[in-house]
């Protein structure tokens, strides 16, 4: 049996790679779990402090640009998106019929104060940590 795919997409992918992380600590065997960026991938070293306040060891993440074939043919896309600020920015060629959108604030664009960035991705990872374990029994059993 091939394996399903998800995919969590957000603009520079740090919110996307905390999903992704989230979304492996499910042990979910049947499937490949990835994150992307719309935009240019960046490595944030504060998303990676974030989590590692809460996770002893991180699962290995690579930067990952869009690329729209892998998310066509991905079984369930999800859009982690500033509503705010990031509405337009969101590619539109996105599969509409296995695409969720989670309205998750990016803390670059709120605010240039390191502290106060802190603050809002421990906010995030909170957030996004609630919706893939909300999201667990899609993964279990609508899918198999």
């Amino acid at each position: 049996m091939n394996k399903h795919t998800v995919y969590f997409l957000s603009s520079h992918q740090q919110r996307g790679m905390m999903a992704e992380v989230w979304a492996n600590c499910l042990r979910l065997p049947d499937w490949e779990i990835r994150s992307a960026a719309w935009k240019q991938p960046v490595f944030d070293s504060t998303t990676v402090e974030v989590m590692k306040e809460i996770m002893l060891e991180l699962p290995a993440v690579r930067l990952t640009p869009y690329n729209a074939d892998e998310i066509r043919h991905a079984d369930l896309v999800i859009a982690l998106v500033d509503t705010e600020f990031e509405v337009l920015d969101v590619p539109m060629d996105l599969p509409e019929d296995k695409l969720l959108r989670w309205d998750i604030r990016n803390p670059v664009l709120r605010t240039e104060d390191e502290i106060e960035k802190w603050a809002l991705y421990q906010e995030v990872c909170d957030e996004i940590a609630i919706n893939i374990k909300k999201l667990e029994p899609v993964f279990k059993f609508q899918y198999m």
